[in-house]
């Protein structure tokens, strides 16, 4: 968020010094300066919140009526930001999550690329963390967006692949109607052996309130394949989120 601070009493101090015995009582005066008001430069944080019918992770529902927060701050004139994300779902499988993790991204031939290393903590429910290492590709093809990620968890010592393109498409000036769509893949992650895991669909309305505050509500359907379809219905799920950048 972009902050504008008046320096009211160090610039009026300034000023007098300034002024000491010049005796300047004309305003045009060359040596009547007024100093510009210093405009400081955001600090690279984002805050979020969220709500979740449904809180979908790697195309399984682990819980239901979801409540999160999360804070990202991108190290200035670095390719590293850093975060801690914490969801609490009120019933379903998981107590609640909690999420630090650190990522490293840059251009790369035209490709956006990401390498991520998350840790999984269980507070309440007390259950052995895990710890992941992803990398992400991303590519506008002009028409649409591709991306693409591979994950591995060292403790599950499993795979999880995902890949899938979007389409943004303006609404007006502070709104854009954005369209996804994509599969994955898991090896040993929740079935034992390789397989599809689920298709998605998704559609979100991110709403620029101001330059630095965005609402975004979605609504998503989760199709389950191989791995996951003997414990995972197909669901519509949605949500809700306000991100605020300081």
């Amino acid at each position: 968020m972009k902050k504008t601070i008046a320096y009211g009493i160090a610039g009026a101090f300034a000023i007098t010094v300034a002024n000491a015995g010049d005796n300047c009582a004309d305003s045009t005066c060359d040596k009547c300066v007024v100093e510009a008001v210093v405009e400081e430069q955001p600090l690279g944080a984002t805050l979020s919140s969220g709500y979740m019918t449904d809180y979908v992770f790697y195309g399984v529902d682990l819980g239901g009526n979801a409540v999160w927060t999360g804070l990202d701050y991108a190290v200035a004139g670095t390719p590293l930001s850093v975060g801690v994300w914490y969801i609490n779902p009120t019933d379903g499988f998981l107590d609640d999550e909690l999420d630090v993790y650190a990522s490293i991204a840059q251009e790369v031939a035209g490709f956006d690329v990401a390498l991520t290393m998350t840790g999984y903590f269980f507070p309440d429910s007390g259950s052995d963390a895990t710890y992941e290492l992803g990398l992400g590709i991303g590519r506008s093809l002009g028409v649409v967006d591709w991306n693409a990620t591979g994950r591995y968890d060292f403790e599950l010592e499993a795979w999880y692949f995902e890949t899938g393109l979007s389409k943004g498409f303006a609404v007006s000036d502070n709104m854009e109607l954005v369209v996804s769509s994509g599969i994955s893949y898991q090896i040993d992650y929740w079935s034992a052996g390789s397989d599809f895991n689920h298709v998605y669909v998704m559609a979100a309305l991110p709403i620029a309130l101001r330059s630095n505050v965005t609402l975004e509500p979605y609504v998503a359907g989760l199709f389950a394949l191989d791995a996951v379809d003997s414990f995972q219905d197909d669901i519509i799920h949605g949500g809700v989120s306000l991100s605020v950048s300081f």
